[in-house]
């Protein structure tokens, strides 16, 4: 259900942004590429560049540029600070990324932190269950991302099938 609600809302966010986290993941490659092995990267330059460019997109709205501005400059930080990724897949991260931010603030930024709200379920078991959903659909965004990535397009974004739950044999032993 998760999944079908946040297709929907990257198909209605639009093509733009997948265009646009394209472009950027190659301006990213391309400056560590233009650093060289020995030269460190200008991050200033290239965060101002980053900005310039998400301020041209006239076909978004600025809810979504925020998101994909955020999605960006984690990815910067990330590198930066010693992570590691191949150039050929950023552009295809960047879009990963965009897609793991529209889902934490377009959905679980939703769910009310009251605990009236959540009528007899201990925050335990609610924090539990988010960390499940949100391994289930990460997992599942890794695969649209690198779909989008080559059609630079969200409308051929599919959810996988999921297994039908296994039959109970009233002779098994559950509790192993």
């Amino acid at each position: 259900m998760t999944k079908l609600a946040l297709i929907k809302d990257l198909r209605k966010k639009g093509d733009a942004a997948i265009v646009i986290a394209k472009s950027m993941g190659e301006l990213l490659a391309q400056a560590i590429l233009n650093s060289g092995n020995n030269k460190s990267i200008n991050y200033a330059d290239l965060n101002k560049q980053i900005d310039k460019l998400i301020q041209k997109a006239n076909n978004i709205t600025n809810r979504t540029k925020s998101i994909l501005l955020e999605a960006t400059k984690s990815i910067v930080h990330d590198l930066r600070y010693g992570q590691q990724f191949d150039i050929e897949n950023i552009p295809q991260k960047i879009i990963e990324r965009y897609m793991q931010k529209a889902y934490i603030s377009e959905f679980e930024g939703k769910i009310p932190l009251i605990s009236d709200h959540h009528t007899k379920v201990d925050n335990l078991t609610l924090t539990t269950r988010m960390e499940e959903l949100r391994r289930d659909i990460f997992e599942q965004i890794s695969k649209w991302a690198e779909k989008a990535n080559l059609d630079e397009s969200v409308a051929k974004l599919r959810r996988s099938r999921q297994e039908p739950p296994k039959d109970i044999d009233l002779e098994e032993n559950l509790v192993i």
